[in-house]
């Protein structure tokens, strides 16, 4: 099955009188803060999950009083708050009492405007069930480099199905990279069409603590369609897992008694400058060689099935440590970029072929450098 989806979120009237507060002094904020901050978003989206739903919300702050006080209510009538999960870049909030039904009814409280608002109860995925599955965002990243990142997964790794989420691309339709992934060799694929804010990065630490988007967008994920995949692999389009035996990185998740494993991160130049850049000449190495923050697989039901997912590591990436498999690394593409972060060219310094990166680059994607 290969579809896009639209994401409905729960967010405040724009007129409303309460508002998520800034997390950084402002001191600390940049020119960009507030233009890229998420002020209203409540929840992400809600899932059906133990005996409940599962509302997957932005750092709530004080507005996590304004879902506590709303009345909510599904096809069952009244839901009651029954919790709430706090973690370092997203919380959840727990609730239950009936039948939920398609679509949850909110009422806000009188102190966020009154509002009415709707969310959709998001259907589970069953056609992930099993599969050895990657889960990532993107935005106007080139249809191109979207096609080589599934393809190499496909034919390196062994993956089956991706859910990603398009966080608002202007450069094409969401249903664009729907075809793209369905010509990959992937037995299913779900595009979500999440056109919400990613968030600002402070000029002054901690400097990561407002990008929501990512981290709760990986736990929708995980709660909606993933939660009985075989094994999730997460990383970025200009990431690709290579592995230096035998064993894929799912392979490495699933032999785990965690149940998880990280991968180190190696930088990876393009070998010429002609043309647009793709992955398959990123073969070049810096001398000495530079590494970069880890990624990630995991069992979505396995011994740390409890615990959230970041962008580097599950929980605050306590097992990262002990979890690294060392048979496995990513290769990370410094021109596979749009600049959204800052600007990334080749190298500055000495680099040289990596006859490893090439070669797994070569048998995935063909037409080496």
């Amino acid at each position: 099955m290969f579809e896009t989806v639209i994401l409905e979120p729960l967010r405040l009237p724009k007129d409303a009188p309460l508002e998520r507060v800034r997390l950084a002094p402002t001191e600390g904020r940049g020119p960009d803060y507030d233009t890229m901050f998420d002020f209203r978003t409540l929840a992400y989206g809600a899932v059906r999950a133990r005996g409940g739903v599962v509302l997957v919300c932005p750092k709530l702050g004080r507005l996590a009083q304004v879902l506590r006080d709303a009345r909510i209510a599904g096809a069952g009538g009244a839901l009651r708050w029954r919790g709430m999960r706090r973690f370092r870049r997203y919380d959840e909030v727990w609730i239950s009492g009936g039948e939920p039904g398609p679509v949850l009814e909110v009422v806000l409280p009188e102190a966020a405007g009154g509002a009415v608002r709707r969310i959709t109860v998001m259907t589970r995925r069953p056609v992930f069930d099993g599969l050895r599955c990657l889960t990532t965002k993107s935005k106007d990243n080139d249809l191109a480099w979207i096609a080589d990142w599934a393809r190499h997964h496909v034919r390196a790794q062994g993956a089956e199905g991706v859910v990603l989420f398009d966080n608002g691309s202007t450069a094409y339709a969401p249903e664009e990279v729907t075809e793209v992934l369905a010509a990959s060799g992937l037995k299913a694929a779900t595009v979500v069409s999440a056109d919400l804010p990613f968030g600002p990065t402070a000029v002054k630490p901690p400097h990561h603590i407002a990008l929501f988007f990512q981290s709760a967008t990986l736990n929708l994920a995980r709660h909606w369609a993933l939660p009985r995949a075989a094994a999730v692999a997460v990383n970025d389009i200009d990431e690709l897992f290579l592995s230096r035996g035998g064993r894929t990185i799912f392979e490495a998740a699933e032999q785990s008694r965690l149940g998880y494993v990280t991968a180190q991160g190696h930088w990876r130049s393009r070998a010429q400058q002609e043309g647009p850049p793709r992955h398959v000449q990123h073969v070049m190495r810096d001398v000495p060689e530079a590494l970069c923050k880890e990624k990630f697989c995991i069992v979505p039901g396995g011994p740390l099935r409890w615990f959230g997912w970041d962008v580097h590591g599950v929980g605050r990436y306590q097992f990262n440590g002990i979890a690294r498999a060392r048979d496995q690394y990513f290769a990370h593409c410094r021109e596979i970029s749009t600049g959204w972060k800052y600007q990334r060219g080749s190298s500055d310094g000495a680099v040289e072929r990596c006859p490893e990166t090439a070669a797994g680059l070569e048998a995935s994607l063909g037409g080496g450098a």
